[in-house]
């Protein structure tokens, strides 16, 4: 599976109540072009079928639960946030064995 890409916020709510576990990378393209912890969500979807993947690729769409900095990666389960790492490939990969 890959990771897909997200620009409507609508998507974003549809991903996080689809039942599935999800994770949630919100980049900012103000950052440049392409998130540095995109390969590593692309390697680990690879890996898991049991997880959804997504960027939301937009610098005006945030986390429904935090309006806090961006980029941020977030695991949902059930709806509901289980787990987030912040802006660092090391505490991302983390989060991804935690799970």
């Amino acid at each position: 599976m890959s990771v897909q890409t997200i620009q409507d916020p609508s998507q974003v709510f549809e991903a996080i109540q689809s039942g599935k576990p999800t994770i949630i990378h919100y980049w900012d393209p103000n950052f440049g072009p392409e998130s540095p912890i995109a390969p590593i969500l692309q390697n680990e979807a690879e890996n898991r079928q049991d997880i959804d993947f997504y960027i939301v690729d937009s610098g005006f769409i945030a986390p429904p639960h935090s309006k806090g900095d961006l980029p941020l990666t977030v695991f949902y389960v059930g709806g509901n946030v289980a787990d987030e790492a912040p802006f660092d490939p090391s505490q991302v990969e983390s989060l991804l064995q935690r799970i």
